[in-house]
């Protein structure tokens, strides 16, 4: 049977090739398609962007390959996108069962399911009830009785709202993912690829899915690979992609379970001594004071992170207000100066830190944020990934959100990039401003100008479609911008839209997005 799977990308590379590398793709759709494909199912991915032909792609290959199914996810920035490409397939041929999952349908599934364009949508993990949804279409069966899915009656519109399926504990069951299917949407295809280590979160904060997506299933939701499966992969993908060498390992925090964390990195340093060229790693780590209470310890967590050739760690700061932390964020406890003292000990093993900062935070401050900046200051970052928070549907701070700022903007485009919470204490004009100005406040005097000038330019044009087209056009015609933005950004180590999420609200579904 022939599957049509889609996902969505908002911060493009081009038209064409929406993906800038191999770590920006996600894990839930990949795992789906692969699981269909790995059971003989014709299945193809489309990636689309806000410049895509929509309608002109589906329609030829509708027409051309008469698919049965599509397996579409959205978080919730992106659902009104998806429900539009729903809409486009039922409009080309209605008799095509659509089925979307990922967070907007785990988390807020009484507004999903209302879409007249979707047939089913999918609560929790939906690795194999796709699988049992496929067989039931290609069977000519009445879909029904499906763990994890509510389906719609088409003659009663009745709505069957199955129970959700426990949380998968051995992930080693399933399969590596197939990366070829995602080849056509990808700029630089052996730039950079990512390994999935585990799934879940330990920590409760606020702004993050996790929390939510825990209650929604039985069984243990913190779950990581065994070493000799993840690194099965890697051997895989690096035979596969002979020129590869930078290797995204995607966790919520690698210091979940520290033991396992260890295993992990000697499985790969064995691997990696095992070849002639080395493979270099980078990962997610939750820092907190119990962690960095004994200093001895810490330092072997080191000295094991530079034996795997570990050379980035993603840490997130989040705001260096502490306030912000203990009472809005509800972050695990650390300090400031315990985040320093890790970036300093993290420099003397050769490992560059990466920070994840919001701002714009229900009840913040200037005077919180100047905080922040100063924190980074401190730290001195190798790179930020600075997002301007936006309050996602099912987590506790979309609701603290509309208690503090009961008139919410929730417009899809202003993810990340734009203030949506007018708070008198941090009104939007000021926000943005900071958000411009972050980059010679927390970095002057430690890169060069230049650099700084050209972060500043990409934050003040980022909330602005027109101008984000713009930029991405001259990057392309003009061989010295290309030039000047490689010079800018050769020094950094990228955190991927994934991975930045991880600490940014309802991105962290990396495993439970079905797309």
């Amino acid at each position: 049977m022939k599957v049509g799977c889609v996902f969505s990308q908002d911060d493009y590379a081009s038209k064409e090739k929406p993906l800038k590398n191999a770590a920006e793709i996600p894990y839930g759709i990949s795992i789906i398609a692969t699981i269909l494909k790995v059971n003989r199912h014709d299945t193809r991915l489309f990636v689309f962007c806000p410049v895509s032909p929509v309608e002109e792609i589906l329609e030829g290959y509708i027409r051309t390959e008469r698919p049965r199914l599509f397996c579409l996810s959205a978080v919730s920035s992106q659902f009104l996108y998806i429900e539009k490409v729903a809409r486009i397939i039922k409009k080309i041929d209605p008799s095509i069962f659509v089925i979307l999952g990922g967070h907007h349908a785990s988390l807020a599934p009484e507004n999903a399911i209302q879409s007249p364009n979707l047939d089913a949508i999918c609560i929790g993990e939906g690795d194999f009830a796709i699988q049992e949804l496929a067989v039931q279409i290609e069977k000519g069966e009445k879909v029904t009785q499906i763990s994890g899915l509510w389906i719609k009656d088409k003659t009663t519109e009745c709505i069957e709202k199955n129970p959700t399926r426990p949380f998968l504990q051995e992930l080693e069951t399933l399969p590596f993912i197939d990366r070829t299917m995602w080849e056509p949407w990808i700029l630089f295809r052996d730039e950079q690829a990512s390994i999935l280590v585990g799934r879940g979160c330990p920590f409760k904060c606020t702004y993050c899915s996790n929390h939510a997506i825990a209650k929604l299933s039985e069984g243990t939701f913190v779950r990581f690979r065994p070493p000799h499966d993840l690194v099965g992969e890697i051997k895989y993908v690096s035979e596969q992609y002979p020129n590869l060498r930078k290797f995204y390992l995607e966790v919520e925090t690698i210091g979940a379970y520290i033991t396992k964390a260890k295993e992990l990195f000697r499985a790969i340093a064995d691997y990696n001594g095992s070849r002639e060229e080395k493979l270099t790693f980078s990962m997610n780590l939750a820092v907190h004071s119990a962690f960095m209470r004994n200093r001895e310890d810490v330092r072997e967590f080191f000295s094991y992170c530079r034996d795997a050739n570990v050379v980035n760690l993603n840490i997130g700061l989040e705001s260096g207000s502490e306030r912000m932390r203990k009472e809005i964020l509800r972050r695990p406890r650390y300090t400031n100066k315990e985040l320093v003292e890790f970036a300093a000990i993290a420099k003397e093993f050769g490992i560059t830190i990466s920070l994840y900062v919001l701002m714009g935070l229900p009840t913040e401050t200037p005077k919180d944020f100047a905080e922040t900046v100063q924190a980074v200051r401190d730290i001195n970052p190798n790179e930020v990934s600075l997002s301007i928070f936006y309050p996602y549907i099912g987590t506790d701070l979309y609701n603290i959100s509309k208690e503090y700022a009961p008139d919410v903007d929730l417009d899809p485009r202003a993810e990340r990039t734009k203030a949506v919470l007018n708070i008198p204490t941090f009104p939007r004009w000021r926000i943005r401003l900071e958000y411009v100005l972050f980059w010679y406040k927390a970095f002057r005097g430690n890169w060069p100008l230049f650099k700084i000038f050209s972060y500043m330019v990409k934050a003040y044009i980022s909330p602005h479609e027109n101008l984000q087209r713009a930029y991405r056009f001259l990057i392309k015609k003009s061989r010295f911008l290309y030039r000047l933005k490689n010079l800018v950004t050769k020094n950094s180590v990228t955190i991927t839209g994934k991975s930045a999420a991880i600490f940014h609200g309802e991105r962290a579904l990396v495993s439970e997005r079905l797309a």
